[in-house]
């Protein structure tokens, strides 16, 4: 190869060296920021957020235009990821509902008296004035 050429080539190890750094940057961003977040919205949209700039970098950068790439990409990675956060969340709360609402103990019955064995006899009364009528009376056996 002449020096000629290798003049009038890119830079290519700079660029190589900017998509090795944003990558890295972007790989600890992804990595550090769910932690400090505390619901799956919040968590979803910055993950969503991450990957979209990274997304729209890479394709900006096709175009000529790496940040307007990223911000788009990270706006509509934002939105897209709080959305799919926001759905597991709701999926979470559903799994563990509170225990009591699905199982309630069994209820206690009382053990029910044995029935009393026995009949029913009838006698015939008399009243002091001497009327007479018939009466049943419970007769437990013994």
């Amino acid at each position: 190869m002449s020096r000629e050429f290798e003049g009038n080539a890119p830079n290519l190890e700079g660029e190589v060296m900017k998509q090795i750094v944003l990558s890295i940057v972007a790989v600890t961003a992804l990595l550090l920021l769910p932690g400090c977040i505390t619901t799956p919205t919040q968590q979803g949209a910055a993950v969503g957020g991450a990957l979209g700039a990274g997304a729209g970098a890479i394709i900006g950068n096709q175009s000529g235009n790496p940040i307007t790439g990223a911000l788009i990409g990270g706006a509509a990675g934002g939105l897209a990821g709080a959305l799919i956060g926001d759905q597991v969340g709701k999926n979470q709360q559903r799994q563990t509902a509170p225990a009591s609402t699905y199982s309630t103990p069994a209820p206690t019955y009382a053990p029910q008296p044995q029935p009393q064995r026995g009949h029913y006899e009838t006698r015939v009364v008399v009243s002091p004035s001497g009327e007479r009528y018939e009466e049943r009376v419970w007769i437990p056996d013994r």
